[in-house]
């Protein structure tokens, strides 16, 4: 197939796309049971051609009309040529690249591999909450995949900054590292993190201490996220670019957090009441 009306108007060559052809070759492929990677690699050289020869052509156009294009076309296309390099490269370079690109019109979001059974990887922002008294904050946000384990240092700077002096902490096992127990101890926090050897006196007290922060961590911590989710339309976000991502998790949580103080508030005005 070769579509030569708009391009015999613009005085330019047209540009042979065989549109049923390169179809039939990837319905064909999807249809084998074994795709080996010979076969992958053959079909990726040949899409890779023909999206250089429709970015080739589009440059061509470009200069010969001398057109302006808006800026959120640029973004695309210059996306685009990013994609290509990028799928170039893993074709016939390395066998991985920095800062994928998964989406066109999200270049931001990130594969986040999660090894959950049934979601073993995630797309989009990836975020370290902390809770204060049951209320959540954003504590750092990232498309990009971080270690939760890092963290600690600066969620217990965030809550002296804030909320003054910090004297007891719940977190998961990933923040169970010796440097974090070594503030943690420098600092005077308790926390829920399992004891290494001997724990010395108060043996009792401390694994009584323990067993509560992390029971408060796996319900109300825990449960936040769930809450969040499938009340305050943070499962599944529907925005169309990142900054209106980011308003919504933001808002999402403000949102769970007005709802928590209130319920408190109400409570709280019918035991004076009372």
């Amino acid at each position: 197939m070769q579509n030569t009306g708009t391009f015999k108007g613009l005085k330019l060559r047209a540009s042979r796309s065989n549109y049923h052809k390169h179809r039939l070759a990837f319905l064909n492929y999807q249809r084998t049971r074994k795709k080996t990677n010979r076969k992958e690699k053959k079909l990726r050289k040949q899409l890779l051609k023909y999206v250089l020869r429709l970015i080739q052509c589009f440059d061509e156009l470009i200069k010969r009309q001398s057109c302006k294009l808006k800026a959120k076309n640029r973004k695309l296309i210059a996306t685009i040529e990013k994609v290509y390099e990028q799928q170039h490269e893993l074709t016939y370079g390395t066998q991985s690249v920095t800062d994928r690109i998964v989406s066109l019109h999200k270049p931001c979001l990130r594969p986040i591999v999660r090894g959950k059974e049934t979601k073993r990887v995630e797309f989009g922002a990836k975020l370290h909450k902390l809770q204060v008294d049951g209320i959540s904050f954003i504590e750092h946000l990232s498309y990009d995949n971080f270690n939760e384990g890092t963290r600690l240092k600066s969620s217990v700077a965030f809550h002296h900054k804030h909320f003054g002096k910090l004297s007891q902490l719940g977190a998961d096992r990933i923040y169970a590292r010796n440097k974090n127990r070594s503030y943690c101890n420098k600092l005077s926090i308790a926390n829920s993190f399992v004891a290494k050897g001997n724990e010395g006196k108060l043996a009792t007290q401390k694994q009584a201490m323990r067993s509560v922060l992390s029971t408060v961590r796996a319900t109300v911590l825990e449960g936040s996220f769930g809450n969040e989710k499938n009340h305050y339309l943070l499962n599944k976000l529907k925005a169309r670019n990142q900054n209106t991502e980011l308003v919504w998790i933001f808002f999402g949580m403000m949102t769970a957090n007005a709802s928590i103080i209130t319920t408190r508030m109400q409570q709280l005005s019918k035991r004076r009441c009372a």
